[in-house]
Protein backbone atom coordinates (compact mmCIF):
# COMPACT_ATOMS: atom_id res chain seq x y z
CA UNK A 1 0.00 0.00 0.00
CA UNK A 2 1.18 3.51 -0.77
CA UNK A 3 2.03 5.52 2.38
CA UNK A 4 -0.59 8.15 3.20
CA UNK A 5 1.85 11.02 2.63
CA UNK A 6 2.24 9.86 -1.01
CA UNK A 7 -1.29 8.57 -1.63
CA UNK A 8 -3.52 10.34 -4.15
CA UNK A 9 -7.16 11.00 -3.35
CA UNK A 10 -8.02 8.52 -6.13
CA UNK A 11 -5.98 5.75 -4.44
CA UNK A 12 -7.47 6.56 -1.04
CA UNK A 13 -10.93 6.47 -2.59
CA UNK A 14 -10.43 2.86 -3.67
CA UNK A 15 -9.69 1.61 -0.13
CA UNK A 16 -12.54 -0.56 1.18
CA UNK A 17 -13.30 -1.46 4.77
CA UNK A 18 -13.61 -5.19 4.09
CA UNK A 19 -10.13 -5.26 2.56
CA UNK A 20 -8.76 -4.60 6.04
CA UNK A 21 -11.36 -5.78 8.56
CA UNK A 22 -13.46 -8.93 8.93
CA UNK A 23 -17.12 -8.97 8.02
CA UNK A 24 -18.82 -9.64 11.35
CA UNK A 25 -22.38 -9.29 12.61
CA UNK A 26 -21.47 -5.70 13.50
CA UNK A 27 -20.70 -4.82 9.85
CA UNK A 28 -23.14 -2.42 8.22
CA UNK A 29 -23.37 -0.37 5.03
CA UNK A 30 -25.31 2.86 4.69
CA UNK A 31 -25.46 4.15 1.12
CA UNK A 32 -28.17 6.70 1.89
CA UNK A 33 -25.83 9.11 3.69
CA UNK A 34 -27.36 9.36 7.11
CA UNK A 35 -24.32 10.39 9.16
CA UNK A 36 -22.64 13.77 9.61
CA UNK A 37 -18.84 13.35 9.75
CA UNK A 38 -15.67 15.40 9.35
CA UNK A 39 -16.20 15.42 5.57
CA UNK A 40 -19.88 16.36 5.82
CA UNK A 41 -22.92 14.16 5.22
CA UNK A 42 -21.55 10.70 4.45
CA UNK A 43 -22.31 7.14 3.49
CA UNK A 44 -20.63 4.59 5.73
CA UNK A 45 -19.31 1.05 5.72
CA UNK A 46 -17.98 -0.69 8.80
CA UNK A 47 -18.83 -1.25 12.40
CA UNK A 48 -20.61 1.09 14.80
CA UNK A 49 -17.57 3.26 15.59
CA UNK A 50 -14.86 2.00 13.21
CA UNK A 51 -15.76 2.84 9.62
CA UNK A 52 -14.82 4.22 6.24
CA UNK A 53 -16.99 6.99 4.83
CA UNK A 54 -17.74 8.53 1.47
CA UNK A 55 -19.48 11.82 0.57
CA UNK A 56 -23.14 11.26 -0.31
CA UNK A 57 -22.80 13.09 -3.61
CA UNK A 58 -20.16 10.70 -4.97
CA UNK A 59 -20.32 7.10 -6.03
CA UNK A 60 -18.53 5.23 -3.24
CA UNK A 61 -15.09 6.84 -2.83
CA UNK A 62 -13.52 6.49 0.60
CA UNK A 63 -12.76 9.96 1.89
CA UNK A 64 -12.21 9.29 5.58
CA UNK A 65 -11.54 6.54 8.10
CA UNK A 66 -12.43 6.34 11.76
CA UNK A 67 -10.55 3.77 13.80
CA UNK A 68 -11.95 3.39 17.30
CA UNK A 69 -8.89 1.71 18.82
CA UNK A 70 -10.40 1.82 22.30
CA UNK A 71 -13.66 0.32 21.03
CA UNK A 72 -14.73 -1.90 18.16
CA UNK A 73 -11.60 -1.71 15.95
CA UNK A 74 -9.83 -5.09 15.88
CA UNK A 75 -6.39 -4.16 17.20
CA UNK A 76 -4.28 -6.38 14.92
CA UNK A 77 -6.07 -5.26 11.74
CA UNK A 78 -6.20 -1.62 12.84
CA UNK A 79 -2.47 -1.55 13.53
CA UNK A 80 -1.77 -3.29 10.20
CA UNK A 81 -3.82 -0.65 8.34
CA UNK A 82 -2.01 2.18 10.11
CA UNK A 83 1.35 0.55 9.32
CA UNK A 84 0.34 0.21 5.66
CA UNK A 85 -0.45 3.93 5.61
CA UNK A 86 2.96 4.69 7.11
CA UNK A 87 1.49 5.87 10.40
CA UNK A 88 3.34 4.25 13.30
CA UNK A 89 0.48 4.63 15.76
CA UNK A 90 -0.64 2.13 18.38
CA UNK A 91 -3.57 1.84 20.73
CA UNK A 92 -2.86 3.42 24.13
CA UNK A 93 0.12 5.54 22.99
CA UNK A 94 0.62 8.67 25.08
CA UNK A 95 0.45 12.12 23.49
CA UNK A 96 4.23 12.29 23.75
CA UNK A 97 4.61 8.96 21.94
CA UNK A 98 2.28 10.14 19.16
CA UNK A 99 4.35 13.33 18.81
CA UNK A 100 7.57 11.25 18.68
CA UNK A 101 6.02 9.24 15.84
CA UNK A 102 4.30 11.98 13.81
CA UNK A 103 6.14 15.15 14.84
CA UNK A 104 4.75 18.52 15.78
CA UNK A 105 0.96 18.66 15.39
CA UNK A 106 -0.81 21.31 13.34
CA UNK A 107 -3.33 21.65 16.16
CA UNK A 108 -3.08 20.58 19.78
CA UNK A 109 -5.48 20.72 22.68
CA UNK A 110 -5.77 18.58 25.79
CA UNK A 111 -6.55 15.07 24.58
CA UNK A 112 -6.39 15.87 20.87
CA UNK A 113 -3.61 16.16 18.30
CA UNK A 114 -4.18 16.94 14.62
CA UNK A 115 -1.65 16.57 11.83
CA UNK A 116 -1.56 17.28 8.11
CA UNK A 117 0.11 14.46 6.17
CA UNK A 118 1.01 14.74 2.49
CA UNK A 119 1.71 17.65 0.17
CA UNK A 120 -0.08 17.35 -3.18
CA UNK A 121 -2.92 15.35 -1.62
CA UNK A 122 -3.02 16.36 2.06
CA UNK A 123 -4.90 14.41 4.72
CA UNK A 124 -5.78 15.39 8.25
CA UNK A 125 -4.91 12.83 10.90
CA UNK A 126 -6.64 13.40 14.22
CA UNK A 127 -5.65 11.52 17.36
CA UNK A 128 -7.95 11.42 20.39
CA UNK A 129 -5.99 10.62 23.51
CA UNK A 130 -7.79 9.70 26.72
CA UNK A 131 -6.42 8.76 30.13
CA UNK A 132 -5.88 5.27 28.64
CA UNK A 133 -3.82 6.68 25.75
CA UNK A 134 -4.54 6.78 22.01
CA UNK A 135 -8.21 5.92 21.68
CA UNK A 136 -9.29 7.05 18.21
CA UNK A 137 -7.59 7.88 14.93
CA UNK A 138 -9.44 9.89 12.29
CA UNK A 139 -7.97 10.18 8.80
CA UNK A 140 -9.74 12.42 6.29
CA UNK A 141 -9.14 14.22 3.06
CA UNK A 142 -8.10 17.74 4.02
CA UNK A 143 -9.91 19.38 1.10
CA UNK A 144 -13.26 17.93 2.19
CA UNK A 145 -12.62 18.52 5.90
CA UNK A 146 -11.75 22.18 5.17
CA UNK A 147 -15.02 22.59 3.21
CA UNK A 148 -17.00 21.33 6.20
CA UNK A 149 -15.08 23.05 8.98
CA UNK A 150 -17.41 25.22 10.97
CA UNK A 151 -20.60 23.62 9.60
Amino acid sequence: MTPLREMTYEEFGKLRFLDFFPKTEAYNEDHEGGMETGIGLACTEGYRDTMFTSPVDQEWQTAEMLLELGGDCPETQGHALLDGLGLQLRKAMSAEQVKESLGIPEQESPGYLRYVVGDSHPYQVGCLITESGLHRVWIGRKDLADENEGD
